[in-house]
């Protein structure tokens, strides 16, 4: 399989709200929103407007060689240089006075993800964000800019009236897309990449989008991880700025008895015990994981802005944006449903007849910081599914739950796999 790893150096912070107090969050939630569709809407501009310029620089060119023609060739005793527009955006300054520094946000009640970093972190990408909703919870990931700037007030709010249920991390986090070649064992795929990250008691969050996964790393294991990537055959490509590996689907195959290892399953399915935590298989929830058709992010960003502004959201609306074409969303399969959202499938990407089921394990009694919970679970069931039927499984990994999305046409053989689990 070909695999390729994109660390991205933004720096990110995840918010844990529980869904009952998200609208002292709605405000911030909902002026980020509103800055991704502005920047979008400049950003087009921008672009038609450097289009507009190199088509009249080219009519100038024009002009002036059917001048050349005519006349004899002189040197100018005042040489001039041309800018296009697209060297006066890349010179244009920028003001981030509006910013929170990290002294201001060293100085509110909630502890802010630290903003310093060197030129290789730099908040270069503010394009990303993600916005997951689960019955019992709302998660913000956004990049530690923005959340200084938008949320910090709300989270004062919360200091006083003693919400201590809202959860800022306080570690900062940066992201790894994989994206893949489509072949077969996706899923296996990315329970071995990430296997030494939580061998390692590194903290993981697992995003599955429609277009790619994401894993998101505390900022402070960026240079293990990429001496694990090396380790795991992965070369850099200075061309498209990502770690590449081509292993053979036969090869991972052979290799992998178990994504995990024992003592680390143990020590999970022991906390379970310990915490009275068992999956809870959501069969009666039927849901799509899918994507807004190339240029419609400021449609469906606009389309969630009015999701989130009524009392009618989902139990499980997640929208991911991981560049500044492709935002995946996870909606309720119900055509009906989908379209009082103002998604149809005309908007939509992918089938509609792909059903996910999700499975869901509450994680409100373990600390932030556990380690290996997503992947142990997943673990388990691909370990224990039949070799002989083709399997496919995506990740969501809530602040305080962790959710499984599985095949609908898979969902009699992983309920008998879950209740053979000893929990006890």
């Amino acid at each position: 399989m070909n695999s390729q790893v994109h660390l991205n150096p933004t720096r990110l912070s995840i918010l844990s709200i529980p869904r009952s107090k998200y609208w002292v969050f709605l405000s911030p939630i909902l002026q980020m929103l509103h800055h991704e569709a502005d920047q979008d809407a400049e950003e087009d501009s921008d672009s038609e407007s450097e289009s507009e310029s190199e088509s009249d620089d080219d009519e100038e060119d024009q002009v002036e060689s059917s001048k050349d023609d005519s006349i004899d060739e002189q040197p100018s005793p005042f040489p001039t240089q041309r800018r296009s527009s697209k060297d006066l955006l890349n010179h244009k300054a920028i003001d981030n006075s509006s910013k929170v520094t990290s002294e201001d946000s060293q100085s509110s009640p909630f502890s802010s993800p630290s903003t310093e970093s060197d030129d290789s972190e730099i908040d270069d990408d503010n394009h990303f964000f993600h916005i997951g909703f689960t019955p019992i919870e709302c998660t913000i990931i956004c990049s530690t800019c923005i959340m200084n700037e938008y949320f910090i007030d709300a989270l004062k709010i919360c200091q006083s009236l003693e919400y201590d249920d809202v959860k800022l991390i306080k570690e900062s986090f940066i992201s790894l897309q994989i994206d893949s070649d489509g072949s077969f064992n996706h899923s296996l795929r990315i329970l071995e990449l990430t296997r030494p990250l939580s061998e390692n008691n590194i903290p993981l969050f697992f995003i599955s989008s429609h277009y790619c996964d994401i894993v998101l790393i505390p900022v402070n294991f960026k240079e293990k991880v990429i001496h694990i990537l090396t380790q795991k055959n992965f070369e850099f490509s200075e061309n498209s700025n990502s770690y590449i590996s081509n292993i053979p689907d036969i090869n991972l195959t052979d290799q992998l008895v178990s994504p995990i290892n024992k003592d680390l399953e143990s020590s999970i399915f022991k906390s379970f015990h310990d915490c009275h935590i068992k999956p809870v298989v959501n069969s009666k929830i039927n849901l799509l994981l899918t994507g807004a058709r190339t240029g419609e992010s400021i449609n469906t960003i606009n389309k969630t802005i009015k999701i989130l502004s009524t009392n009618s959201i989902p139990d499980y609306f997640i929208v991911t944006r991981t560049s500044i074409n492709k935002i995946s969303l996870v909606l309720p399969k119900s055509k009906k449903t989908r379209k009082a959202l103002g998604f149809d499938s005309s908007n939509l990407i992918g089938s509609t007849q792909d059903i996910i089921i999700p499975i869901s394990i509450d994680l409100a009694k373990l600390p932030l910081d556990s380690t290996g919970i997503v992947a142990g679970l997943a673990s388990k069931i691909i370990n224990n599914f039949p070799q002989d039927l083709q399997f496919e499984m995506n990740y969501l990994s809530m602040a305080r739950s962790g959710i499984l999305m599985i095949p609908k046409e898979n969902l009699s053989v992983i309920k008998r796999i879950l209740n053979d689990i000893n929990y006890d």
